[in-house]
């Protein structure tokens, strides 16, 4: 790999495969200043490449555990589609599914969870920056090829418990 050039990647597509969002069941009891305190939050890194090595997914799920009473239950998920860029080939598809794609995507799923909880009783969170290539490396993973179908591709996966930081609400 040459690391002057760009990885010869190309993102396809960049789409929200799945949204649950809601309030703990007691939400109108509680005062609309209520702090969300700090979630604690499973963040699933996962990764496959086609049988050719010419086209990859990563995707990455937030999860939030409703045993702990959370104010707001999350499960999101984002994909990324992506492909060789032919005749441009710099990067292998699996080390870019392993380290720069989560790192390109996780922006991606802060943005929805920010935004989506924006819209709820307690007000925003924000997912806090994350060292998605320390939290994706492993000196011994290997991806596994996956199928055809891109929607059942398997791979490594990985995941790691994150913080969200909340804002404070402005007192009115």
């Amino acid at each position: 790999m040459d690391p002057s050039r760009p990885p010869g990647i190309v993102v396809g597509q960049i789409f929200l495969e799945r949204v649950h969002f809601s309030h703990r069941e007691d939400v109108l009891h509680l005062p609309p200043n209520t702090q969300l305190g700090q979630p604690n939050l499973a963040v699933n890194f996962q990764g496959g490449v086609s049988p050719d090595q010419k086209t990859g997914l990563v995707r990455i799920t937030v999860q939030s555990n409703p045993d702990e009473r959370p104010l707001y239950n999350l499960d999101v998920t984002m994909v990324a589609l992506v492909q060789v860029y032919e005749g441009k080939e710099n990067m292998p598809l699996k080390d870019y599914v392993r380290t720069a794609g989560p790192a390109a995507l996780y922006p991606f799923v802060r943005e929805v969870i920010a935004n989506i909880t924006g819209r709820g009783r307690f007000g925003p969170m924000w997912l806090l920056p994350m060292n998605v290539a320390a939290a994706t490396s492993s000196g011994s993973s290997e991806l596994t090829p996956g199928v055809t179908d891109m929607a059942r591709v398997r791979g490594q996966t990985k995941t790691r418990r994150v913080r969200a930081r909340v804002r404070k609400k402005r007192q009115r």
